[in-house]
Protein backbone atom coordinates (compact mmCIF):
# COMPACT_ATOMS: atom_id res chain seq x y z
CA UNK A 1 0.00 0.00 0.00
CA UNK A 2 1.33 3.43 -0.87
CA UNK A 3 1.58 6.11 1.61
CA UNK A 4 -0.37 9.14 1.19
CA UNK A 5 3.04 11.03 1.57
CA UNK A 6 4.15 8.92 -1.63
CA UNK A 7 0.76 10.05 -3.20
CA UNK A 8 2.15 13.33 -2.59
CA UNK A 9 5.36 13.19 -4.52
CA UNK A 10 3.61 11.35 -7.18
CA UNK A 11 0.97 14.33 -7.94
CA UNK A 12 3.96 16.67 -8.10
CA UNK A 13 5.42 14.17 -10.78
CA UNK A 14 8.69 13.73 -8.04
CA UNK A 15 9.53 9.79 -9.24
CA UNK A 16 12.43 8.99 -7.05
CA UNK A 17 10.39 9.16 -3.40
CA UNK A 18 13.81 7.85 -1.35
CA UNK A 19 15.50 10.76 -2.72
CA UNK A 20 12.55 13.40 -2.49
CA UNK A 21 10.99 12.61 0.74
CA UNK A 22 12.95 13.74 3.90
CA UNK A 23 13.96 11.07 6.43
CA UNK A 24 12.44 13.16 9.29
CA UNK A 25 9.50 13.75 7.73
CA UNK A 26 8.93 9.92 7.27
CA UNK A 27 9.92 8.80 10.90
CA UNK A 28 7.64 11.96 12.21
CA UNK A 29 4.50 10.08 10.20
CA UNK A 30 5.59 6.74 11.67
CA UNK A 31 5.69 8.28 15.05
CA UNK A 32 2.60 10.50 15.03
CA UNK A 33 0.47 7.99 12.90
CA UNK A 34 -0.71 10.98 11.04
CA UNK A 35 0.68 12.46 7.59
CA UNK A 36 2.62 15.89 7.83
CA UNK A 37 0.17 17.86 5.47
CA UNK A 38 -2.73 17.18 8.00
CA UNK A 39 -0.24 17.94 10.91
CA UNK A 40 0.51 21.45 8.66
CA UNK A 41 -3.36 22.62 7.88
CA UNK A 42 -4.18 22.12 11.74
CA UNK A 43 -1.72 23.39 13.43
CA UNK A 44 -1.51 26.75 10.89
CA UNK A 45 -5.49 27.04 11.37
CA UNK A 46 -4.43 27.14 15.06
CA UNK A 47 -1.74 29.25 15.37
CA UNK A 48 -3.57 31.48 12.71
CA UNK A 49 -6.62 32.06 15.03
CA UNK A 50 -4.54 32.17 18.59
CA UNK A 51 -4.45 35.23 20.52
CA UNK A 52 -0.68 35.98 22.02
CA UNK A 53 -0.99 33.57 25.31
CA UNK A 54 -2.67 30.48 23.14
CA UNK A 55 0.49 30.80 20.61
CA UNK A 56 2.58 30.67 23.68
CA UNK A 57 0.84 27.98 25.04
CA UNK A 58 1.18 25.81 21.06
CA UNK A 59 4.66 26.81 21.15
CA UNK A 60 5.12 25.25 24.62
CA UNK A 61 3.08 21.91 23.57
CA UNK A 62 5.33 21.90 19.96
CA UNK A 63 8.43 22.03 22.19
CA UNK A 64 7.30 18.98 23.95
CA UNK A 65 6.32 16.78 21.09
CA UNK A 66 9.87 17.69 19.76
CA UNK A 67 11.11 16.42 23.00
CA UNK A 68 8.98 13.36 22.78
CA UNK A 69 9.72 12.83 19.00
CA UNK A 70 13.18 12.91 20.03
CA UNK A 71 12.88 10.53 22.71
CA UNK A 72 11.16 8.00 20.60
CA UNK A 73 13.84 8.34 17.86
CA UNK A 74 16.19 7.17 20.45
CA UNK A 75 14.24 4.60 21.67
CA UNK A 76 12.43 3.07 18.85
CA UNK A 77 15.21 3.73 16.12
CA UNK A 78 18.06 3.37 17.87
CA UNK A 79 19.29 7.18 16.38
CA UNK A 80 22.10 8.97 18.79
CA UNK A 81 21.22 11.76 20.69
CA UNK A 82 22.94 14.28 18.31
CA UNK A 83 21.04 12.67 15.12
CA UNK A 84 17.85 12.45 17.31
CA UNK A 85 17.97 15.93 18.38
CA UNK A 86 19.10 17.37 14.37
CA UNK A 87 16.24 15.19 13.21
CA UNK A 88 13.38 16.34 15.99
CA UNK A 89 14.47 19.99 15.44
CA UNK A 90 14.46 20.22 11.99
CA UNK A 91 11.01 19.61 11.91
CA UNK A 92 10.05 22.68 14.58
CA UNK A 93 8.58 25.26 12.19
CA UNK A 94 6.29 22.60 10.31
CA UNK A 95 4.68 21.10 13.60
CA UNK A 96 4.39 24.87 14.95
CA UNK A 97 2.53 25.95 11.58
CA UNK A 98 4.55 28.63 11.05
CA UNK A 99 6.55 29.03 8.04
CA UNK A 100 9.68 30.28 8.29
CA UNK A 101 11.80 31.61 5.32
CA UNK A 102 11.00 31.80 1.92
CA UNK A 103 11.66 28.00 1.12
CA UNK A 104 9.49 26.44 4.09
CA UNK A 105 6.81 28.56 3.18
CA UNK A 106 6.70 27.77 -0.61
CA UNK A 107 7.17 23.84 1.05
CA UNK A 108 3.66 24.89 2.77
CA UNK A 109 1.77 25.93 0.24
CA UNK A 110 3.02 22.67 -2.28
CA UNK A 111 2.53 20.62 0.22
CA UNK A 112 -1.29 21.88 1.21
CA UNK A 113 -2.09 22.38 -2.67
CA UNK A 114 -1.10 18.80 -3.62
CA UNK A 115 -3.77 17.74 -0.53
CA UNK A 116 -6.42 19.49 -2.06
CA UNK A 117 -6.47 17.24 -4.95
CA UNK A 118 -8.13 14.53 -3.25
Amino acid sequence: MQSRTEDFWGKLEITNVTECTPRSVELYEEYSKKTIADTIRLRMKNFEKADINKKRELQAKVEKEIEDFRAWLEETKNFERSSSHYVSVSLKSLLLGLPVGLQVAQLFGAILDAQDWK
